[in-house]
C-alpha cells in the first residue's frame, strides 16, 4: 500500500489561496485598466466634437456676416449648428468659461478670458483646455427674448452637463463693434 505525501496534501489549500491572490490582482488590473481605456476614449470623443466645431468657427468667423445685436430687426448673422454626441460619464463641457475653477464640484457661470476657451472633463479624467484665439473666437451665451437671441446678461459661457446628443447653433454677432460667437442655447445657472 502507498503512503500519502504529507507534505503535497498541506499545500493544496496555500496552492489553491496563492492561485486565488493571482485570479483576483489580475481582474483588478483589468478593470483598473478597463476604466483608465474608457477615460481616455471619452475625452478622445469630447476632443474630436471640439476640433470639428472649432474648424467651423474659423471659416464661419472668416467667411461670414456678423448680425448687429443692438439693432432689433437685423439680420441673422453667419449661423452653423453642431450636434455634440458627449459621453454618458461627462461631468461638463463648457464654451468660454471654466465651471468649476476651484476644483470643488460647484459649478458656476460667468466668463474665462473674455469667452476664448472650451473647457471639458470627464468622470476619473483630469480638467481639459482648450484655449481660443481671443482676438477671434468670443462664446457668449444666448437667451431667446423677444423673438430673437440676445447675449445673456453681461456675458456668460455655456455649461453642458448632460451625455447624449446635444445640438448647438452658433451665430456670429457684432456688438459695439466687437464680434462675438453667441451660442443659441441657455443652460439655466446664473452667474454667481
Amino acid at each position: 500500500m502507498k503512503k500519502l505525501d504529507n507534505y503535497g496534501t498541506e499545500m493544496i489549500p496555500i496552492r489553491l489561496i496563492i492561485s486565488i491572490s493571482i485570479i483576483t490582482a489580475i481582474t483588478a488590473m483589468i478593470v483598473v485598466s478597463y476604466q483608465n481605456i474608457s477615460i481616455i476614449m471619452s475625452e478622445n470623443k469630447i476632443q474630436n466634437e471640439i476640433d470639428e466645431i472649432e474648424s467651423k468657427l474659423y471659416t464661419m468667423i472668416k467667411s461670414g456676416v456678423a448680425r448687429d445685436i443692438d439693432i432689433y430687426n437685423s439680420e441673422n448673422g453667419t449661423m452653423r449648428t453642431k450636434k455634440i454626441d458627449l459621453p454618458s460619464n461627462i461631468i461638463y463641457l463648457s464654451f468660454g468659461v471654466d465651471p468649476d475653477p476651484d476644483n470643488n464640484g460647484e459649478l458656476t457661470t460667468g466668463l474665462t478670458t473674455n469667452g476664448s476657451a472650451i473647457f471639458y472633463k470627464v468622470e476619473g479624467g483630469n480638467k481639459n483646455v482648450i484655449w481660443l484665439d481671443s482676438e477671434e473666437i468670443r462664446f457668449r451665451e444666448g437667451n431667446f427674448s423677444n423673438n430673437r437671441w440676445i447675449i445673456n446678461k453681461k456675458g456668460q459661457g455655456l455649461i453642458l452637463t448632460s451625455g447624449g446628443i446635444n445640438s448647438i447653433t452658433f451665430e456670429l454677432i457684432e456688438k459695439n463693434y466687437e464680434k462675438y460667437i453667441l451660442i443659441h442655447s441657455n443652460d439655466n445657472l446664473e452667474k454667481m
